[in-house]
């Protein structure tokens, strides 16, 4: 990691932690909105805020499903008003394919069209799968339907084109991608004996960021809004595998509260003229810094993008065109 990067990313932290973030709002009635990871945490948080615009069907996606249940019992037990909004839990596992297959299929089912899709779902440490190849394999699948909603007449209320939100961090400029040089990225990511558990998050994290990058430029989301969002360091579930220590002092030095971490979700998620990949923070387009900011960036990201098609497409198939598009 870089040694200047650090204590750059933690001044930024301190100098954000109490900005006076815009609470952005929309009136949401006859949207179909999903978050990932709505149980706990950030993902819960603004799903309190959405079901507060009254969109007329809010799906909590989790892993768990009585732990959703929970949440939904709390979003529902303080809300400020009275909603007509059909809140859902659908089980959604980003650590299995097939899980992440079966939830592209029930929406595909189920679901008329889709607004919003916020992937909050992640875990810290090295999950690859979570925070990156099932997140964009939940993309591609769902990219249709987004792609369908642009076209369909807009439902009262606010004028609000489709979205589609992937949580990044600004830990994406403390990590280098050491492999960029290997035949195959991923394959190298997965060498147990180069594995480094202190920047594994981080490096998601920049994945997260530089295919969403790629993501935007897709034919079939031309219309659609794709950005990534950086809620800061917050007091969310984030840290629960640290100790209680570090939870209190990482906690009240740096973060955020959740509430205020969710504002920057609801500005990505409610804006328009957000331009294709962006990098948002602190409810603003930023340019990405480090890796995602270099003279060979673009390589790079093309490469990682290639290679992850090509581990999506032997899960999916069908999304073969998806995926190629970019490099028609």
């Amino acid at each position: 990691m870089s040694a200047t990067a650090i204590p750059r990313v933690i001044c930024t932290s301190i100098a954000e932690r109490n900005l006076d973030l815009p609470e952005t709002k929309a009136d949401l009635h006859g949207r179909v909105m999903i978050i990932t990871g709505a149980n706990t945490g950030l993902g819960l948080e603004s799903a309190k805020r959405f079901y507060e615009m009254q969109p007329a069907h809010l799906i909590l996606a989790v892993r768990n499903i009585s732990k959703g249940e929970v949440a939904k019992q709390e979003i529902l037990s303080t809300a400020s008003v009275e909603s007509t909004t059909k809140l859902d839990v659908w089980e959604l596992d980003l650590a299995s394919f097939e899980s992440v297959k079966t939830f592209g299929r029930k929406c595909e089912a189920e679901l008329e069209r889709l607004d919003i899709l916020l992937e909050n779902g992640g875990v810290n440490g090295g999950a690859l799968q979570v925070n990156v190849l099932s997140t964009f394999l939940l993309a591609g699948l769902l990219a249709p339907l987004l792609a369908k909603t642009e076209k369909l007449p807009a439902p009262g209320g606010a004028n609000l084109k489709p979205h589609l939100v992937v949580v990044s961090s600004d830990v994406h400029q403390i990590v280098p991608i050491r492999e960029k040089n290997k035949p195959e990225i991923f394959r190298a990511f997965n060498d147990e004996s180069q594995f480094r558990a202190g920047e594994r998050y981080a490096l998601t994290k920049l994945l997260d960021l530089l295919m969403t990058e790629e993501l935007a430029k897709v034919p079939l989301l031309s219309d659609v809004v794709v950005c990534s969002v950086n809620p800061g360091f917050c007091q969310s579930d984030l840290m629960r595998e640290a100790s209680s220590i570090q939870r209190r002092i990482g906690y009240a030095i740096l973060a955020r509260t959740t509430a205020l971490g969710a504002r920057t979700y609801l500005w990505a998620a409610l804006t328009n003229d957000i331009p294709p990949g962006s990098y948002t923070s602190s409810c603003r387009v930023l340019k990405p810094s480090g890796v995602a900011a270099a003279k060979d960036a673009p390589q790079v990201r093309k490469k990682l993008w290639k290679e992850m098609a090509a581990i999506l497409t032997k899960e999916v198939p069908d999304t073969a065109t998806l995926w190629g598009a970019s490099y028609l």
